[in-house]
């Protein structure tokens, strides 16, 4: 699955470096291989502070903005996370997400933001729902510029995430549908 959502992504011509953020958990050991196998870069850090796990994967690049895509999202689509760093550039805001209120199917979840701002969130989020989901010091703590981008039809009752078995046959049915082909949008 994992493998899915990176050569999904590979396609977004917007993104010039993906990182695999997991946690030193020895049990990842096999998927870490793998990832670098791949050619992908993979950041092991704390298992529980997702947010500064995050925050050191992205820190050696310094890159002006990141994505975030959870390893849930295998139908995650190039060209929605394009549209979503083109916005997020001509909008210049610290945040953007099209999950806030959601409108897309669960699943296509995306979030960009500035490396300050994930900065500032790893330095100062306090909360263990601050530490362990990434972003709602982000969004919640009125001291960043946010936005969010809505589906013209709001499909946010769908589910296209991998969190129970009966989400991967949905999931694997779509795949099916669609193979040989996997980069459909």
């Amino acid at each position: 699955m994992i493998e899915l959502i990176l050569s999904r992504l590979a396609q977004a011509k917007r993104i010039d470096t993906m990182i695999v953020a997991t946690s030193k958990n020895p049990e990842n050991k096999p998927l870490i291989d793998h990832i670098r196998k791949l050619g992908i870069d993979v950041f092991e850090g704390s298992e529980n502070d997702v947010l500064k796990r995050y925050h050191q994967a992205a820190k050696s690049y310094q890159p002006d903005a990141v994505v975030r895509i959870t390893g849930d999202c295998p139908l995650v689509d190039p060209q929605l996370v394009d549209s979503l760093i083109a916005s997020f550039t001509s909008q210049k805001v610290d945040y953007l997400t099209n999950t806030n209120p959601p409108s897309y199917p669960d699943g296509l979840d995306i979030e960009v933001c500035t490396f300050k701002a994930l900065g500032k969130a790893a330095r100062e989020a306090t909360t263990i729902d601050q530490r362990e989901h990434v972003t709602p010091y982000i969004y919640e703590s009125g001291l960043f510029k946010t936005a969010n981008i809505a589906n013209q039809d709001d499909l946010s009752r769908e589910r296209w995430t991998v969190d129970e078995p009966d989400d991967l046959k949905v999931v694997e049915a779509i795949f099916k549908h669609f193979q040989p082909c996997t980069g459909f949008s």
